[in-house]
Formats: structure tokens, sequence, C-alpha cells
């Protein structure tokens, strides 16, 4: 039986890369960790990290192990939280969701109908789906929305089959065209590709498809690299770009009138082939769903509604 204690740090090394930094995070000796993590490569029989002058690495069968460990971590937390007493303890919610202003909106919404006079713990972060699936993974969020363009969704239903993930339908759209009022374009019915190419391109710097082979990984780069664009890595930048770089636009999920008025912009349809996406919420196997998650979840489909976004049935 191994200490769990001991999957905890070495969970943290491999985190970190560093035992000497794992330890200072884990408030504890570097020679007292060494040794733990030498005594859980015992228990295990396994070689868990290369160790060179640069740091540590995990070996091959170490990021096996640890990828088992994290979901067993997960399990243990979720057990003890389901049976220890809850009044006055705060309520946490952590969610990972891609930089889209309905699932933005969704969580203020949700945020607002919990109980004031409770204390709350809450978590939101905007990232790539390679990063929501391993946050989901390794338990860092419970819960996280992911999105994938339909025509790679096989490679994102294989990452999830790999790590044990369930799904659930969000939202389906064909993404928009997302200007200032003031854009050249911005009162055109609908657009086409061509249309858009004298101007430049807002895109998320950090957009990846989990699992996707190497030659199609390449040939979005050369699609991208023949582009004007501009890479942005969070929503309020990019928000400020569109109103101050004349020209520039950006492909997005439907967007939330209040928004569009607030930063006064515009989206029109435009014409591009294999313009469909998909987001869905993911979570572990076995994952039980507190009474905030479903809050959220409705929440998320309400907004989804609205937009009339929302998926015509489940494709679990």
């Amino acid at each position: 039986m191994y200490n769990l204690q001991h999957l905890k740090y070495a969970v943290e090394v491999a985190r970190t890369g560093s035992i000497s930094r794992a330890a200072e995070n884990l408030y504890m000796g570097q020679p007292r960790l060494s040794r733990a993590i030498r005594e859980l490569e015992e228990e295990s029989g396994l070689i868990l990290f290369n160790r060179t002058s640069k740091g540590v690495t995990l070996t091959q069968k170490g990021a096996d192990f640890l990828d088992r460990a994290r979901s067993i971590l997960a399990q243990i937390e979720e057990l003890e939280a389901m049976y220890k007493p809850t009044d006055g303890a705060a309520l946490r919610f952590d969610l990972c969701a891609p930089r889209a202003s309905y699932v933005a909106a969704a969580f203020v919404a949700f945020a607002g109908a919990l109980d004031p006079t409770r204390e709350i713990r809450l978590n939101y972060r905007e990232t790539h789906a390679a990063r929501a699936l391993q946050n989901v993974t390794d338990g860092t969020n419970n819960l996280a929305v992911i999105r994938s363009q339909a025509i790679h969704e096989r490679y994102l239903f294989s990452a999830l089959d790999e790590r044990e993930l369930r799904r659930r339908p969000v939202a389906e759209f064909a993404a928009r065209v997302l200007m200032a009022g003031t854009h050249p374009l911005a009162q055109r019915d609908r657009l086409t590709a061509e249309d858009l190419a004298p101007y430049t391109e807002l895109l998320h710097g950090d957009t990846s498809v989990p699992s996707l082979p190497v030659t199609e990984a390449r040939q979005l780069a050369q699609e991208a690299a023949n582009r004007r664009t501009i890479a942005v890595y969070e929503r309020a930048s990019q928000f400020e770009l569109l109103t101050g770089v004349p020209g520039a636009y950006m492909w997005v999920s439907p967007m939330p009138s209040d928004v569009l008025a607030r930063f006064g912009l515009s989206e029109r349809p435009c014409e591009k082939p294999n313009n469909l996406y998909r987001d869905y919420l993911i979570y572990r196997r076995g994952y039980r769903f507190t009474e905030e998650d479903e809050l959220f979840c409705e929440k998320l489909s309400d907004e989804a509604n609205l937009l009339g976004i929302a998926p015509a049935q489940s494709r679990e």
C-alpha cells in the first residue's frame, strides 16, 4: 500500500520539475523530500524521475504511474469532501474554460446566485484545451469547458478517453467575426474569407488541439503564418485591440449583446469552410456533481439558450 503523502510529494515534484522548488512549496526540507521520493520508488519498483543538474524529469513509467496517482488522490479528495461536515465550511468551486464571453457570463450569473452570507472560494481560469484537459485529469479543476472544431473532435474524444474523462455537450455554433462597430465591414450582413484578407486578425496565441497529428498541426501553423495576426492570451486586451487597432477582427463564439454594447463591438456571420465548433463540459469518471456544480451547469445552459447555441442533442 503506497503512502498517500508520498504520492502527493511526487505529484508536486513532477509539477515543478525540481525537488528543491517542490520542497519549498511543501514547506519541508529537501533531504526529507528526496528520501520520501526514494522510498516511493522502492515501494513501486520504478524509477519515477530522471535526475539531472538542471532538475528532474519524469520517466515514461513515472509519467504513467503519476497519472494514476493523480486520479487516486482526486478520488480521495472527493470522498473526503462528500462526507466531511459542511456547516460553516467555505463553498469551493473551480472552473477551467475557454476565453468565451458567454461562459464568463454564466460564471457571473452563477456567482451572483450564491448565498451572500456564505464564505466562498471561487476560481475561474481561462486557458486552452490542452491545459484544461490536464487540469481536470490531475484534479486542479473538477470541471472544465473545452472547445473543439467539429472536424477535430475525434482527437479530443481520444484524449478524453485516454484520461478517463467524461463530457456533456454545452454549445454548438458557427464562429462569427468580431470587430469594432467602426470597422469598414461592420455593416455587412454576411462576410467571406476574402473580405477579411486585408485586415489584421487577433487570435489566442496558445490555442491547441489535443492529440492532433503532427502533420495537421503543421498545416494549421502554416495557415496562421500566411496572415496578418496579433496573438493575445486573455479577453480584456482583445477588446482594447479590436477597438484600438484599425481593421482588427477575430473569430469568436456568439457574444452576449450586453458585451457587444459595452465595448462598442459588432459581430457578423462569415462564410468559411469547416466553421462548426462545439463546447463540452468535461469531468473525471465517477465524479459526483455538487449542488453548486449543477447550478453552474444551469446558468451555462441558460446563456447558451439565450444565444441560440445550445446543442440539439447529446453527443455523449
